[in-house]
């Protein structure tokens, strides 16, 4: 793999590197939250055939954008011999939100450079994935995204939790369709 471009983004604490693979323009965003290295891979999706190829769906009577889609996809980085695996991080304590954060200003410099219509991810549900969560990993994606926005409590005290601030705001709509083992989102502009 050729490195096209490579960038540090003084503006949000990360490094973006542009390169080709698959056919497609894919950048990469690298940022460290607490001891560990993170990198936010974006490939390029310009038309809807290479969209739907992949095994995404565009929400019912909602049209592909004129400019495009990107595909997210994050991990933790240890070079690139081991992103094909994208293990499910685990995090102790407020690592989580420091991390999704950090990979919501990454799609904010992506979206800032180079307009395009939206993102496309999935995210493994259920099984092996969940185990030993206390909030399932679709959950979470859904009440960052505004899809779910119900009451949530403390297990052990009972307690009213605050509810979280979806991290899309403005003139993002997220999306999402469940299939068997994993659930897909959309977020467009």
């Amino acid at each position: 793999m050729h490195i096209e471009e490579e960038v540090f983004l003084d503006d949000y604490g990360m490094r973006r590197k542009t390169f080709f693979y698959d056919r497609r323009i894919h950048h990469s965003y690298v940022f460290v939250a607490g001891t560990e290295v993170y990198t936010v891979i974006v490939g390029s999706l310009l038309d809807e055939v290479t969209f739907t190829r992949i095994g995404y769906e565009m929400p019912w009577g909602i049209p592909f954008p004129i400019n495009g889609m990107a595909e997210v996809c994050f991990d933790t980085f240890d070079g690139m011999g081991g992103l094909a695996d994208f293990r499910h991080i685990k995090f102790k304590g407020l690592g989580s939100a420091v991390v999704l954060q950090s990979v919501s200003l990454a799609l904010i410099a992506h979206a800032e450079k180079l307009n395009i219509g939206g993102f496309v991810f999935q995210a493994a549900s259920g099984g092996v994935v969940d185990k030993g969560r206390r909030t399932s990993l679709e959950e979470t994606y859904d009440i960052l995204l505004g899809l779910k926005n119900v009451p949530r409590y403390n297990s052990r005290t009972g307690l009213p939790k605050r509810i979280p601030r979806p991290l899309i705001q403005g003139n993002f709509h997220a999306y999402k369709r469940v299939t068997e083992g994993r659930a897909c989102y959309v977020v467009l502009q």
